[in-house]
């Protein structure tokens, strides 16, 4: 694990903010932040150990410098994603992430936040807030197959590429099918991604995940487990946070069946819960629609600062 915190000159990601690093309770983690005002943190999806794609704080690009207007706004990378450093063989897990993302905020002394979690990282983000009440003002979840009830489609949508893996044209093929239109899939977005995909770090967590089999062994087995305790958690009206659901119409790898029921279970103990379904919008509304989503989001940190 790479301990060296003070690395002058963090990689450089296309349309970000510049990044820095930060101890987050030992771990070396990168990340960068804009504007002032009551802090929004965003927590992007995926995991480590993804051969065919590659998810990184650059995925809020459309998104930090428009909200950076009004709030503060702060991406971060993940345990074991992005630039941050790979976790230890034990702690493969979501729940080492969640620990990872408490242990950020705190470092970070912010006040208590506002945090948007998409895909996975909408379940990272809902954990954090049930295990972390004190860090969490509001919350946002988008699209996100890992904490809605039922069993996501990633896989018969996504698998097998036309292409070999690890490669642009693989990485751009996953990224087209997540989305309604394929013209969102950028340049500049596939080669952020290929820029994660070259580390030998995540290299190594392709590794561990498959040839080592965490994935099997550790990782998939303990988030199902997880899982199902968080749900219970939310049908037990435990996270007491106001919350919005953003949800993607077009999804094919969270239907939009599986959002309006997780909307439904928090909405069912406040009912100020928010739910937008953003027409014309695969798994990335806030890359797809980034001026409504931005807009949809500034209003409801706005309603919720104090």
């Amino acid at each position: 694990m790479n301990t060296d915190f003070s690395d002058p000159a963090p990689p450089a990601v296309a349309s970000m903010p510049p990044g820095r690093w930060l101890d987050a309770a030992g771990t070396r983690t990168w990340y960068c932040e804009a504007g002032t005002g009551a802090p929004i943190v965003f927590i992007y999806g995926g995991n480590f150990g993804m051969g065919d794609s590659a998810s990184g704080a650059y995925t809020w690009n459309l998104n930090l410098a428009p909200l950076a207007k009004r709030f503060r706004v702060i991406a971060f990378d993940k345990l074991g994603q992005g630039f941050t450093d790979n976790p230890k063989d034990d702690e493969y897990t979501m729940q080492a992430v969640v620990r990872h993302a408490a242990a950020f905020i705190r470092a970070m002394k912010l006040p208590p936040v506002h945090l948007v979690g998409h895909s996975r990282g909408g379940y990272a983000a809902i954990r954090l807030a049930l295990e972390n009440h004190d860090l969490v003002r509001s919350i946002s979840v988008v699209n996100s197959g890992t904490l809605s009830p039922g069993i996501g489609t990633n896989e018969p949508v996504l698998t097998r590429p036309p292409f070999p893996r690890g490669t642009a044209e693989c990485v751009r093929w996953i990224y087209e099918n997540y989305s309604f239109s394929p013209r969102v899939v950028t340049d500049e977005w596939v080669n952020a991604v290929m820029q994660i995909l070259a580390q030998p770090k995540y290299q190594e967590t392709i590794g561990k995940m498959e040839e080592g089999k965490l994935a099997t062994r550790l990782f998939l087995p303990a988030l199902a487990r997880d899982k199902r305790e968080t749900l219970q958690w939310l049908v037990d009206g435990r996270l007491q946070r106001p919350t919005q659901v953003f949800w993607g119409f077009n999804d094919r790898t969270a239907v939009i069946d599986r959002g309006m029921e997780l909307f439904q279970m928090i909405a069912r103990h406040d009912r100020n819960t928010q739910l937008h379904v953003i027409n014309e919008s695969g798994h990335f509304p806030f890359r797809e629609h980034p001026e409504r989503f931005n807009a949809l989001l500034a209003r409801f940190v706005a309603m919720h600062q104090d």
